[in-house]
C-alpha cells in the first residue's frame, strides 16, 4: 500500500464515522491493506456477540465462523490478551491447535480462510468492537510489515468507531425526545430489552413498566411482557407483534406499546439499538372508534371498521352480510386484525376493544 492510498483510506475511515453506510467499502479496503480477502466488524458485550458490518459477501463467513466453538475461542483469546494492536491466529494459537481445531479444518481452511488478524477497540458502556481481516491460510503467516501497517491504522479506526457510537446514541436520543415533544412516552431499546435512552415521559410513567431488572424494560402486564420479548427476538424480520395492548395498574386508561424496528443497521451499528418503543393511550375524548383503532394498531380503514364491529358484538356473518362481502373475505381480514393486535381469538379481540374503547365513543 502506497502512502497516498493509505492517506485516502484514513480519510474514508473518518468519513464512515458520520456516514455509517460507508463502512462496508472501508472494510473492503482495510482487508486489502491487510493482504486479506475479507474485512469484518463485530460487537461484543459480555457474552453477546453481534455481526455489525463487513466487506461485501463476508456476512456468511462470520455467521459460520461463530457457529463453531472454535470461532468463539478465537474471540475469547483475543479479548483476554488486552493488546492495543493487531494479533494474528498464530499469536493466539499454536500451529498444532490450528490444524486440530474443527473450525479451521472443517470450515475455514477448506473455504479459503483461516488466516486472520484482529484488534479490539474498547467503547463506553462495556462494549468492545472487533475489527477483523480474514485471508487464506495457505498464504502463511502475516508479514511483520503488514501488522505494522494495520497498527498504524488502528488509532484512526478507534476514533472513528467512538465517534460513530456517540452519533448513533445522539440519533436515538433525538428520536425519543422528538416523540416526547409530541406527547408520547418513548425509549430506544436493544434486542434484549435493555433501555438505551428514554425521554422524560418514559422516565416518569411507571403505570405500564419498570426498568429495575438490570435496566431491561419489564412490563407489568405479564402477557404483554412476553409479547414484547418475542417481538424483540425477531425484530430483524417481519415477524412478531408490533403493537402490544397494555393493561394499566390503577385507574389509568389502557394503552398500546408500538415496537418500531430500527432497520438498515446504519443507525444502529455501535449502540445496538434494535427498536424504539412508543406508548399511545386510549382516552375519553369523543374520537371516532375507527380512527383510534387505526392509530393504535396500524390498521387499515377497512380493518379498523371490522375491529370496531367485532368490539360492538357483531358476528363475522353479519358483518359480511351488511358489507356485501363473502364470509371468507371477512375472516381473512379478521385474521390480519388479530395478528396486528396480538390476539388469538375473536373473543380476545372483543374483550381488548372493550377495554381500549370506552363506552359512548
Amino acid at each position: 500500500m502506497t502512502s497516498a492510498s493509505q492517506e485516502n483510506l484514513v480519510d474514508r475511515i473518518y468519513e464512515a464515522s458520520v456516514l455509517p453506510e460507508f463502512w462496508p467499502d472501508v472494510l473492503h479496503s482495510f482487508a486489502g491493506a491487510a493482504d486479506s480477502s475479507l474485512g469484518v466488524m463485530v460487537s461484543v458485550r459480555g457474552d453477546e456477540l453481534k455481526w455489525l458490518t463487513s466487506s461485501p459477501s463476508a456476512e456468511a463467513m462470520v455467521q459460520e465462523n461463530y457457529r463453531h466453538e472454535g470461532g468463539m475461542e478465537r474471540t475469547r483469546r483475543l479479548l483476554a490478551r488486552s493488546h492495543a494492536g493487531f494479533l494474528t491466529d498464530r499469536d493466539l494459537f499454536t500451529e498444532e491447535e490450528i490444524i486440530k481445531s474443527p473450525v479451521y479444518t472443517d470450515y475455514l481452511i477448506p473455504s479459503g480462510y483461516g488466516r486472520g488478524t484482529a484488534t479490539v477497540i474498547h467503547l463506553p458502556e462495556k462494549q468492545d468492537i472487533i475489527i477483523h481481516a480474514e485471508g487464506d491460510h495457505r498464504h502463511g503467516p502475516y508479514r511483520a510489515e503488514t501488522i505494522f501497517r494495520l497498527d498504524g491504522l488502528r488509532p484512526h479506526l478507534a476514533r472513528s468507531a467512538m465517534l460513530s457510537a456517540r452519533l448513533s446514541f445522539e440519533r436515538a436520543r433525538t428520536s425519543v425526545e422528538t416523540l416526547g415533544g409530541l406527547g408520547f412516552a418513548a425509549c430506544a431499546v436493544r434486542q434484549n430489552g435493555s433501555v438505551l435512552v428514554g425521554n422524560a415521559q418514559f422516565e416518569r410513567d411507571e403505570t405500564f413498566w419498570t426498568t429495575r431488572l438490570s435496566d431491561r424494560i419489564a412490563l407489568h402486564d405479564r402477557r404483554a411482557d412476553q409479547q414484547l420479548a418475542g417481538s424483540l427476538g425477531v425484530i430483524l424480520t417481519d415477524a412478531g407483534v408490533r403493537s402490544i395492548p397494555l393493561r394499566p395498574k390503577g385507574e389509568r386508561m389502557p394503552g398500546v406499546l408500538h415496537v418500531v424496528p430500527i432497520r438498515r443497521a446504519a443507525h444502529d451499528l455501535f449502540n445496538q439499538a434494535a427498536a424504539i418503543l412508543v406508548l399511545t393511550q386510549a382516552n375519553r375524548e369523543p374520537t371516532p372508534q375507527t380512527h383510534l383503532l387505526q392509530s393504535l394498531f396500524d390498521l387499515t380503514a377497512t380493518e379498523a371498521d371490522l375491529a370496531a364491529r367485532i368490539g360492538s358484538g357483531q358476528t363475522v356473518e353479519h358483518i359480511a352480510l351488511v358489507g356485501g362481502k363473502g364470509v371468507e373475505t371477512v375472516r381473512s381480514q379478521l385474521k390480519s386484525v388479530l395478528a396486528k393486535t396480538g390476539c388469538r381469538r375473536q373473543a380476545d379481540l372483543a374483550r381488548l376493544l372493550g377495554q381500549l374503547v370506552p363506552s359512548g365513543m
